[in-house]
């Protein structure tokens, strides 16, 4: 408990920081229409440029979880929980706008309880997605911006019933195709912006030991706020969530099977040049009761690198 509570209090005092500093009045460097893309998400594309590729490397450290009811408890004693990735992403422009984008990624896990530990990793799930932009940030002001976004998960990872560990650190997808389609809305004042984007996505059902799984639509939502600064610098503070209603078997809805998680989080850009982007977040999930249910608490950092084309 006493690490949960001092990853909570880290948290909260960063995003407190940062807010303050987005509210304080300084000379902006770049439009916020267009610096707010890339933030959060690295493989959007901003409105001038054409072609990205990059590398984004993340950790995530577990300190507790939430049961099926929403309690939040802390880790116990001799329990770790420590997961790092590697992705490969690209994203490309198409028809002005329009953009499409994949992932890659790589995962190492690693776990213990006492007794016994396990270490795991290998390709995870390639996700695809598109981007239109109906009416860009800015075309038409005040009226914000609109997108309709698209995505498409292939289970290429390992699911966790095919991992080779009793700890199924070997676990790298999750075993079926999803699709998603969703909006975002994008409103900027120069040097602030604000975003929001709400998605839904579809799980096909998957077989496991001879009993069908079909699983409830999950949505996710995200809100961003920021600013830009001096130098190719912008900053801003996020907050995600995820819902998902009871998985179903043969015999119908399952009792205590719903999803949920709050994140919420940090992140900044840097760009040294046209051509070049480093961008990065600091998220964690509260760990009080009803901030997620049937989900692991931690803390993630993640820094992507971005080599883009105009």
């Amino acid at each position: 408990m006493t690490a949960a509570r001092g990853a909570a209090a880290a948290i909260a005092v960063m995003v407190a920081a940062l807010a303050a500093t987005i509210a304080t009045p300084r000379a902006a460097h770049a439009q916020a229409c267009c610096a707010s893309a890339g933030l959060v998400v690295p493989t959007r594309l901003r409105s001038y440029e054409d072609l990205a590729v990059g590398l984004q490397v993340h950790g995530r450290s577990v300190f507790g979880a939430f049961s099926a009811g929403g309690q939040y408890s802390g880790a116990g004693e001799g329990e770790t929980d420590w997961s790092l990735g590697q992705d490969l992403f690209a994203a490309v422009r198409f028809l002005d706008r329009g953009q499409a984008a994949l992932l890659l990624p790589f995962v190492e896990t690693w776990r213990a309880v006492p007794g016994t530990a396990a270490a795991g990793g290998g390709i995870g799930d390639l996700t695809v997605g598109a981007r239109w932009d109906v009416l860009n940030t800015g075309e038409r002001h005040p009226v914000p911006g609109v997108a309709l976004l698209l995505g498409l998960l292939l289970p290429t990872g390992t699911p966790p019933e095919k991992a080779s560990d009793a700890l199924a650190a070997g676990t790298t997808g999750q075993g079926t195709v999803e699709g998603t389609a969703g909006v975002g809305v994008e409103a900027a004042w120069d040097p602030v912006f604000v975003s929001a984007t709400l998605t839904v996505g579809l799980r096909a059902p998957r077989q496991v030991s001879g009993v069908r799984q079909s699983f409830a639509p999950r949505l996710n939502g995200l809100l961003a706020a920021g600013r830009t600064l001096p130098h190719g610098v912008t900053v801003g503070a996020f907050a995600g969530g995820m819902a998902q209603g009871r998985s179903s078997d043969g015999d119908g809805p399952i009792a205590g099977s719903s999803l949920s998680l709050l994140t919420v989080g940090v992140a900044g850009t840097v760009s040294p040049s046209d051509h070049w982007r480093v961008q990065g977040t600091l998220s964690g999930n509260p760990p009080l009761g009803g901030a997620g249910r049937n989900q692991t608490a931690g803390v993630g950092l993640t820094v992507s690198l971005m080599r883009l084309w105009l």
